[in-house]
């Protein structure tokens, strides 16, 4: 735990990773999260073999969560180069004004993506079929469902905010800076490519992989893992926006988006260029 913090603190170098390096890191990832959650399964069921439905869905929960914290902090001791430190932006603290364009920014692509991408994305199978979401409401006790919605909703505004943006962009990121000096929209395409394949579906991939490249941009700019945590936080937390239902609310939206995420780059972009001289200066 002690790596990420210096890792949130961006206090410690992350050793060069190349993307077959990468790739490699997350199949492994995946593959272990998947088999040690079968295994839970499998073991739960010998001990008690009339544990319901609802409680070895929680069990899942658990495991495959847990697992996800303990890869990254695994994550956390091989990618960093021990005993090292490096030239940071500790002395910024973002104010509201910054908060403030990190929430336009993603307010910005939230409002293009269901202009854009919504009618697009819903053509494909999400990650969890409706058929299947029936199956577990009908299967499960109301107080299992109850701890199951609870589960859902901490894991996506706590855990996966945290601890994805630890590991995508506090780890992956950095190690493609470092790897690709001179080119960090490669970094940063790369550390989204990831991201995508993360999330093993087309309508999660398209969005985590565009969402990936904002968030790199986010976090490459201010140097900052609170900043791109809030991100990550906010696109999580908004899932109710309006679609717009005909041509003019929709380039509405995409202008609207447009001027929101121009306005927060731009921000972004002179918060950098003030965090260098403050750098230089100290």
């Amino acid at each position: 735990m002690y790596n990420l913090k210096q890792i949130y603190k961006n206090e410690i170098k992350i050793k060069p990773i190349s993307l077959l390096k990468s790739l490699f890191a997350i199949a492994i990832y995946i593959l272990v999260q998947n088999i040690i959650s079968l295994l839970s399964v499998f073991i739960s069921v010998l001990i008690n073999p009339n544990m319901s439905f609802g409680n070895n869905i929680i069990l899942v929960m658990i495991v495959t969560v847990s697992i996800s914290i303990a890869m990254v902090i695994l994550a956390g001791h091989i990618f960093t180069e021990k005993g090292s430190t490096k030239i940071n932006n500790n002395n910024f603290k973002p104010n509201k004004k910054d908060y403030l364009h990190i929430c336009l920014i993603i307010i910005g692509y939230i409002l293009i993506r269901e202009a854009v991408l919504f009618e697009v994305l819903t053509q494909f199978e999400g990650p969890i079929p409706d058929e299947t979401i029936d199956f577990i409401i009908e299967n499960s006790s109301g107080i299992e469902f109850f701890v199951l919605s609870l589960m859902l909703f901490l894991q996506t505004l706590i855990e996966a905010p945290i601890f994805e943006e630890l590991f995508f962009r506090g780890i992956l990121l950095n190690g493609f800076l470092s790897k690709y000096k001179i080119n960090h929209k490669k970094a940063i395409i790369y550390s989204a490519i990831i991201f995508a394949i993360a999330h093993l579906n087309i309508p999660q991939g398209i969005n985590a992989f565009i969402l990936g490249v904002i968030l790199g941009y986010i976090y490459y700019y201010t140097k900052s893992m609170k900043l791109s945590i809030l991100a990550h936080f906010i696109n999580n937390l908004i899932i109710f926006i309006p679609v717009p239902s005909n041509i003019i609310f929709k380039i509405a939206y995409i202008c609207l988006g447009l001027y929101c995420i121009l306005k927060g780059l731009n921000y972004i972009k002179q918060l950098q260029e003030k965090n260098n001289k403050l750098a230089i200066d100290n």
